[in-house]
């Protein structure tokens, strides 16, 4: 059993625009190379000093009119033009279009005759194409060129469609009430958060570390992180936001005036986030908690002190 093949309209319309483009276009160029051919051979005849030669490229000029006559005299019956279809009609254009031009010697007041009446029926068939061809000329381009330039044109819808005008009801101001007919948000992804708690989450992620990282220098009996240096920690192991960095920073998180270190460190403590929670601590082959506490040590040390600190450490590598 064989499948059924049934034609497809759109491909058919397409198809048969692009080929009266095509028929039209090649119409186009004939004529603007017959013409550029008549130039020639006119030239050619003006110039040859020979009778004999002279006589037969008149004789041969006579019978290439001839011919082109063939095939625009059907274009002088209005018979034949109100059943001339659009490459009838453009084919007749072409012949005669050589022709037409009162300022060439060759010149045939039947074919002028013959292209009016062709381009009169080309509007009947297709007046969107021929308004292009119609300004072109206007314009004063050469016909030849006017046609080859309105030619795609052909391919398309012969009129033009303008929709009726339908009225519209003007929008009224907005109450902040959703529509009945507004589309409802679409359902959150599983694991995936919204934009609130997300940014409470990380939030919670940015006070978490900086808590941790305060209880620890408290520990050590260190001075705790300031303003700088709790920004720099988070924007060095984590991706938050900056806005989001900005919330969690603040005075509260880092050094307090008029408040006990023990006080503060009691605080923290006991705000401190389950070690389970605190994925940064291995981010790094040495806990970030360390290498700040390295820092701020290192910082306030005096430099004698660092000095002879280092020096030990090198007697300690050399003795190994």
């Amino acid at each position: 059993m064989t499948a059924e093949t049934h034609p497809d309209p759109f491909q058919d319309a397409l198809g048969h625009g692009l080929q009266r483009a095509v028929q039209v276009a090649s119409c186009a160029v004939t004529a603007a190379q017959v013409y550029l051919y008549q130039q020639r051979a006119q030239a050619t005849a003006a110039a040859e000093r020979d009778e004999r030669t002279r006589r037969a490229l008149a004789a041969q000029a006579r019978a290439e009119r001839d011919a082109a006559r063939a095939g625009w005299a059907p274009a002088l019956s209005p018979e034949w033009l109100d059943q001339a279809d659009l490459y009838q009609a453009a084919t007749a254009w072409g012949a005669a279009m050589p022709y037409a031009d009162r300022s060439v010697p060759w010149y045939e007041p039947a074919a002028a005759t013959a292209m009016r009446k062709c381009e009169e029926r080309l509007r009947d068939l297709h007046p969107h194409a021929m308004a292009r061809y119609d300004r072109l000329r206007e314009d004063g381009m050469a016909p030849a060129d006017a046609m080859r330039e309105a030619a795609p044109l052909f391919a398309r819808p012969p009129r033009s469609h303008t929709a009726f005008y339908t009225p519209r009801p003007e929008l009224r101001a907005g109450t902040g009430n959703k529509p009945a007919w507004a589309a409802t948000a679409p359902a959150p992804i599983p694991g995936e958060l919204s934009g609130l708690a997300l940014t409470q989450a990380q939030e919670r992620r940015g006070l978490q570390i900086i808590t941790a990282l305060q209880a620890r220098a408290r520990a050590e009996h260190r001075a705790p992180l300031g303003e700088a240096e709790q920004r720099t920690v988070l924007e060095t192991i984590t991706n938050l936001p900056a806005d989001i960095i900005d919330r969690v920073v603040g005075p509260g998180n880092g050094p307090t005036r008029g408040t006990s270190n023990t006080t503060a460190a009691a605080n923290t403590v006991g705000a401190r986030p389950d070690p389970a929670a605190r994925p940064w601590q291995h981010d790094f082959p040495v806990p970030i908690q360390d290498v700040v506490a390295d820092a701020s040590t290192q910082a306030s040390e005096s430099p004698v002190v660092a000095k002879t600190r280092a020096q030990r450490k090198s007697r300690g590598r050399h003795r190994r």
